[in-house]
């Protein structure tokens, strides 16, 4: 028996291969024959992503068409192995150094910030308390960092660089290898971005209001 999220998972497969080779994608709505093989591998994905919820099953299958090549073939089974898992890390690294105003990570922006708002409104608390909320010994948006809820990007429209400035290095390179680096870099980057820091800072200014007014 295949769930309706697990069929949503085998589509997204789909369409990462035929988005790879530009070919337009046609979703399987019957899996009564799916093989036996893809049926395996597609129950180890689905406990896997229940395992690890922050992951977005689009990047996961995206990456080893951007790191390795569009041209080549990578079966359900290949997305169970570490090798798919060092190929998101690469990818997830090589997306937060890129251009912040490609249509990926405004797309990406906007999940960042929806998922601000419901973590603020679940948590009740306001946007500038989320900027230096500490879970246990860790500033929260650096564990929602670690866990690609957000992107570097979104971390300087925040304006968090004080909260970061208390951790330790050793603790900031473990959540991302050469943490300063990348920070550094991508903060030029958004300082010279025509689209991603408009909307960045318009969208947080929205949700402060939102959240404000639900709180109230």
């Amino acid at each position: 028996m295949v769930s309706e999220r697990e069929k949503q998972i085998y589509n997204s497969y789909l369409y990462a291969t035929r988005s790879a080779k530009n070919q337009p994608t046609k979703f399987r709505k019957d899996f009564s024959k799916l093989k036996d093989e893809d049926f395996i591998a597609l129950k180890k994905l689905s406990g896997f992503f229940n395992k690890h919820t922050h992951i977005n099953y689009r990047d996961w299958f995206a990456a080893p068409f951007e790191v390795y090549s569009k041209e080549e073939y990578f079966d359900l089974r290949f997305f169970n192995t570490r090798k798919a898992l060092r190929c998101y890390s690469l990818y997830m690294k090589e997306k937060e150094l890129s251009n912040p105003d490609t249509d990926e990570n405004i797309n990406t922006l906007k999940e960042g910030l929806k998922f601000i708002y419901n973590y603020c409104v679940d948590n009740k608390m306001s946007v500038d308390e989320y900027r230096i909320h500490i879970t246990g010994n860790m500033p929260t948006c650096l564990l929602h960092l670690q866990e690609h809820r957000l992107s570097f990007y979104l971390l300087h429209a925040l304006d968090v660089e004080k909260t970061i400035k208390s951790v330790e290095n050793s603790i900031l390179n473990f959540i991302v290898q050469d943490f300063h680096t990348v920070f550094a870099r991508t903060r030029t980057k958004f300082s010279g971005s025509a689209t991603y820091k408009l909307k960045a800072k318009d969208g947080i200014t929205k949700i402060k209001t939102i959240v404000e007014t639900k709180q109230k």
